[in-house]
């Protein structure tokens, strides 16, 4: 027997399928990460063409968004701008998800090598990967809010790869992904640390 729906009930479906979504994003700590990233994507934007020029987003660790700076002076003078660079990030991304920048001097290379390497939106997924994305949504009722599920996993998958490609590994500890070849990131270095105390 097919079921009736009454006008309200699309709408009510559609708030408990977002709900759903969102606490799926919230079991796998995705949401939180994916804000973050989007800091990287962002830089430009929120710091304007000069500032941009001159500075190159790197990561995000624990909520502080690390900067590459062309010279000592561009690092000290994006250090005097920090809280006004913390507010467009804010304003862009919510309250709390970049908590503070740190700023490294001296260290942009600009290589050939480096101009070549694709960005993560290049990324071509396997068929397999693809599958996954799909799958990972395939139980989200709402046709519209399952497209953007399988495109939000689908963007998850390619970063995935790109960070793979481009030298990152994963920590044997948390799996996190850290630039570094180190056996583990920064966190869990720095909480194995602290429980040796």
């Amino acid at each position: 027997m097919a079921r009736s729906s009454s006008p309200g009930r699309g709408a009510r479906g559609q708030a408990s399928l977002g709900r759903l979504l969102e606490g799926i994003l919230t079991n796998l700590d995705l949401g939180p990460r994916l804000r973050e990233q989007r800091a990287l994507a962002l830089w430009p934007e929120v710091a304007g063409p000069l500032i941009a020029a001159h500075s190159r987003p790197e990561v995000v660790r624990d909520g502080v968004l690390i900067i590459a700076a062309d010279t000592p002076a561009w690092a000290q003078e994006l250090q005097m701008r920090t809280r006004e660079l913390l507010d467009r990030l804010a304003a862009r991304l919510g309250p709390g998800v970049i908590r503070d920048l740190h700023f490294r001097s001296g260290v942009r290379r600009r290589r050939p090598a480096r101009a070549a390497e694709p960005r993560p939106a290049d990324i071509v997924l396997t068929g397999r990967q693809e599958r996954a994305a799909r799958a990972a949504a395939e139980h989200i009722e709402d046709p519209a809010l399952r497209a953007r599920a399988e495109r939000a996993f689908a963007a998850l998958a390619r970063m995935g790869e790109w960070r793979r490609r481009t030298g990152w590994r994963r920590c044997r500890r948390c799996g996190n992904w850290q630039r570094i070849g180190k056996r583990w990131c920064a966190s869990c270095l720095h909480r194995g640390r602290r429980g040796r105390r």
